[in-house]
């Protein structure tokens, strides 16, 4: 009886453990909008390639808070997102100066400069930025800060200042975001607490 009350109870603790939110590691393109906002995000900004994200990105940074920060960037009203990138929300606003200089975070280059720029590349590539990125990786994104001024990039898709075909998406996630227990990992929970309860009683009996 008691190894059944034990096996009980680990199963619902395995069924009903937390997981993290979706969190992939480098610079991803081609994503399922899906598979991003059922995998623990919410978005908290978009706004079309052509839209400014004001001075130092204040439009993003007052609506966007969480522990994890995912920029990515969208044919407007796709459900696919052409290219995206996440780390720690405070990694991907250290300054970086009016620089082509990177930090590694999440396995992805991040650079951030007030009234300058702000965006990713991957790992391996290098950033030239002229107020953006104007390099040839095409895996990156980058937006101006400037208050203003839309644009930049979206991979290799360059010159959007005024472009409303294209979007800048931004989701938050939190660091302990947990799975819901399955209905079948509560019932075991409760069978095997209803056992131990049992089994404490008969105890209570016999002495």
């Amino acid at each position: 009886m008691k190894k059944m009350i034990v096996a009980a109870l680990l199963a619902a603790g395995v069924a009903g453990s937390a997981s993290a939110a979706y969190q992939p590691v480098g610079v991803q393109t081609n994503v399922a909008l899906s598979t991003v906002t059922s995998g623990g995000w919410t978005q908290c900004y978009v706004a079309t390639m052509g839209q400014s994200i004001g001075g130092n990105a204040s439009s993003v940074l007052n609506a966007c808070h969480g522990d994890l920060l995912m920029m990515a960037g969208r044919a407007t009203g796709s459900s696919t997102l052409l290219v995206l990138a996440d780390a720690l929300l405070s990694d991907t606003v250290i300054d970086t100066g009016q620089t082509s200089i990177t930090h590694l975070s999440n396995g992805a280059n991040w650079y951030y400069s007030p009234n300058w720029s702000w965006g990713f590349t991957a790992a391996g590539d290098t950033v030239q930025n002229n107020q953006c990125d104007v390099g040839s990786s095409p895996t990156s994104m980058c937006l101006h800060t400037l208050a203003g001024v839309g644009g930049y990039r979206i991979n290799d898709i360059t010159g959007l200042n005024d472009s409303t075909a294209y979007e800048k998406i931004f989701f938050v996630a939190s660091l302990n975001a947990a799975a819901v227990p399955e209905p079948t990992s509560i019932a075991l929970l409760t069978a095997g607490l209803m056992g131990v309860a049992a089994l404490r009683r008969k105890s209570k009996q016999k002495a």
